[in-house]
């Protein structure tokens, strides 16, 4: 790897994570503005914030004719939203000794997430570099923020820092910083694949994908560390639902027209399947009986992160 492309990576995980950080604050801040609910902010707000990489990277591999990369990128980040983030998680609080628990709200949301994952596969077994196939992505996820708007319950986050100033400024410049290293982390990955010759799955479900995720990461523990729980589940959901819905939207928005050989998906589906209905019993369960956070099932998700690198690499 030149030293070039390790400063492009390098230096836009970087920039991700603090203008990350920095976009999640600024739009709780203008959400508590609204009354919106924790599960709200964490499934939209923040889900959007730390979504918005994602998005950038795809946009940027999309306009470079690397939609293979993109569909590595959705399928990589939300596996690894919940197989590394909320195991990593899982376990920060079972070294705590703290139950993990969540909203009854979450329920209905558990709900979209599974549907939503099977959309995503369905389409990815149809065509996900066709524009109906996008058009019928964006519209099922308009449908979705229809319902969380409709189901903004719970009481409102309280905010110590309601005298922010140039509030919408800052909220912009921190959406242009992720613009940056989105394109950075893109173009240090777009070095990789012609440097190596790795295919655009594996650098799109390592490269782009971890480097994306990073965010997802910050967030859940820092949500966690304040015992925002439902927060948590809330960013993680609603993060997947986003890069799923709307991400894998971008490539047939801009009529790529990469071949797409569904068979080699398959495992990698399957297991985002499992993992993401797995994580969706253990959310389910701990709603209507709090526990102390498993470390069994902090491993079984690390393991299963593991194994979908050995899918993705083969």
């Amino acid at each position: 790897m030149s030293t070039l492309t390790f400063i492009f990576i390098i230096s836009g995980i970087v920039l991700i994570i603090l203008s990350a950080q920095k976009l999640e604050k600024y739009s709780v801040l203008t959400a508590s503005k609204f009354g919106m609910s924790p599960f709200l902010i964490g499934s939209t707000v923040i889900a959007f914030g730390t979504s918005a990489p994602e998005m950038f990277t795809s946009l940027f591999a999309a306009i470079d004719g690397k939609a293979l990369m993109v569909v590595g990128n959705v399928v990589g980040s939300n596996v690894a939203n919940i197989a590394l983030v909320f195991g990593l998680t899982l376990g920060v609080l079972f070294f705590k000794k703290e139950n993990f628990t969540s909203g009854p709200e979450t329920s209905l949301n558990l709900i979209i997430l599974i549907i939503s994952t099977f959309i995503v596969c369905g389409v990815m077994v149809v065509n996900p570099f066709s524009i109906y196939s996008s058009l019928f992505l964006l519209s099922s996820l308009i449908v979705v923020i229809l319902i969380w708007y409709k189901k903004n319950t719970g009481v409102p986050v309280e905010i110590d820092e309601t005298q922010e100033n140039f509030l919408l400024t800052k909220l912009f410049l921190s959406i242009a910083s992720l613009v940056l290293a989105a394109w950075l982390i893109t173009k240090g990955a777009l070095n990789v694949l012609d440097s190596f010759g790795i295919n655009e799955l594996f650098v799109g479900y390592t490269v782009l994908a971890i480097g994306t995720s990073l965010p997802e990461i910050a967030a859940s523990l820092a949500l966690a560390l304040k015992g925002r729980y439902s927060a948590v589940a809330g960013t993680l959901i609603g993060s997947n639902i986003l890069n799923g819905l709307f991400v894998l939207a971008i490539p047939g928005l801009f009529r790529s027209s990469s071949s797409f050989d569904y068979i080699q998906w398959i495992p990698l589906q399957i297991l985002l399947i499992i993992v993401t209905v797995f994580f969706s019993i253990y959310v389910f369960i701990r709603i209507k009986k709090p526990k102390r956070a498993s470390l069994m099932v902090s491993f079984f998700f690390f393991i299963s992160y593991l194994v979908s690198l050995s899918l993705a690499y083969n």
